[in-house]
């Protein structure tokens, strides 16, 4: 499989016989030369294959409902939201082609199974299967600690509910090829600490950073922890960016 870096949170994974796309926000994919080009609209969506849109919750950073319109000149898509998306913009998605997910549930075809769990912000956070390939997209479950910005009783609070979230994931998901998680800096000086947790409870074979703005110098102070739990950090330069997964 290949997996595509788009913008803040979306990412795009390539299959031999259909594609993926989560949490699309914007088409900002800038080329070696510091062009804009529309890798999603010049490239992904006129593939001939089957197009899954995935959307974790309804934050206008994650949400953009000009998705809604992708199937008028493509056949093949299959919509999977969470099920706060359809509860928080009733006035957009008042038609029934989306597969709803509340936290638990699941879809399932030829194709693939995506089972959603829960988050700590809005939404859900999504766990992917095809084959043997076993994906994670966190959506916005993180350890939103802000610990430098609320009271200690407080932020353990936020923490506590995060580690919540993630021994349920880790009931059922023992091992992921990739992760797509966010490695906030917003969090201040342990803004890598949920991903820490994260690969420390469910074995990780590659993490792709989400939610970090343009900081890819920052995110990677990640690598060294990623290394300790023999997982890899996927070194990322720039949107647009392609990585093959074995």
């Amino acid at each position: 499989m290949i997996i595509t870096y788009v913008y803040h949170s979306c990412c795009a994974i390539e299959f031999d016989t259909f594609s993926v796309i989560i949490d699309y926000y914007k088409d900002a994919v800038v080329n070696k030369h510091g062009k804009e080009e529309g890798w999603v609209k010049d490239y992904l969506l006129k593939k001939e294959k089957p197009l899954y849109i995935l959307c974790t919750h309804s934050h206008s950073d994650h949400f953009n409902p000009e998705v809604l319109t992708w199937d008028k000149n493509k056949t093949n898509v299959t919509y999977l939201f969470s099920k706060e998306v359809k509860d928080t913009l009733k006035e957009i998605l008042n038609d029934d082609k989306v597969h709803y997910l509340d936290k638990l549930e699941s879809f399932e075809d030829d194709n693939l199974s995506v089972k959603a769990f829960g988050s700590t912000d809005a939404g859900a956070s999504f766990y992917i299967q095809h084959n043997n390939a076993k994906i994670f997209h966190a959506g916005d479950l993180n350890n939103w600690h802000w610990n430098e910005e609320v009271p200690k009783d407080e932020s353990f609070v936020f923490e506590n509910q995060y580690i919540c979230e993630l021994e349920l994931v880790a009931e059922e998901v023992k091992q992921l090829d990739i992760a797509m998680f966010p490695l906030d800096p917003r969090l201040g000086k342990d803004f890598l600490l949920g991903g820490e947790q994260f690969i420390n409870k469910v074995k990780t074979a590659n993490l792709l950073p989400l939610h970090f703005g343009n900081n890819y110098q920052l995110i990677k102070q990640f690598k060294p922890i990623a290394e300790a739990a023999n997982c890899k950090l996927l070194p990322l330069e720039h949107t647009g960016q392609s990585f093959k997964i074995k």
